[in-house]
């Protein structure tokens, strides 16, 4: 009886640490479209750090507020910097507007729906797609934030580990 007696405590054990490893620290996603391509591609699976910090470039995973669907992008604008459209091209600026940071250019009908945003509040960060022909353009409420990817792990011939 002992050694069933081990067998279950182990079991339980090993069930507590990969149920808190999935929930807590690591979780899996499947990355739905090319908005991220070539380096992100649909059906890559990543291995998620809910832990990771963010800073300008990193690449997240966050939590759509009107659909709750997980989506991946690129954060280009930080808190209290400032943003405004002219002309199809999103221009960054420092939190006083005077300093450039960057700017980037709109395609397709993002043009039209993307209004200047202004100043961004403290806590939330600006996303746009690598891909130009996707459409998810935004702010990203940081509550709304998963994490970041570490590892691609599927397709097995693409395995990577990323720095972010």
């Amino acid at each position: 009886m002992t050694r069933v007696s081990l067998f279950i405590k182990i079991f339980l054990f090993a069930l507590f640490i990969s149920i808190v490893v999935r929930y807590m620290a690591v979780q899996p996603y499947v990355v739905s479209d090319n908005a991220m391509a070539p380096e992100y591609q649909k059906g890559d699976v990543l291995l998620v750090n809910r832990f990771g910090g963010f800073e300008r470039d990193s690449i997240i995973i966050f939590r759509d507020e009107k659909t709750s669907r997980r989506i991946l992008r690129r954060i280009v604008a930080l808190p209290e910097e400032r943003i405004s459209v002219n002309d199809g091209i999103v221009s960054i600026t420092d939190k006083d507007g005077y300093r450039a940071i960057k700017e980037l250019p709109l395609f397709g009908t993002v043009i039209l729906t993307l209004p200047g945003v202004g100043k961004i509040d403290a806590h939330e960060v600006f996303v746009m797609p690598d891909h130009a022909t996707q459409e998810f353009y935004g702010l990203i409420d940081q509550r709304h934030m998963i994490g970041t990817p570490f590892m691609r792990i599927y397709p097995f011939s693409r395995v990577t580990y990323f720095n972010n």
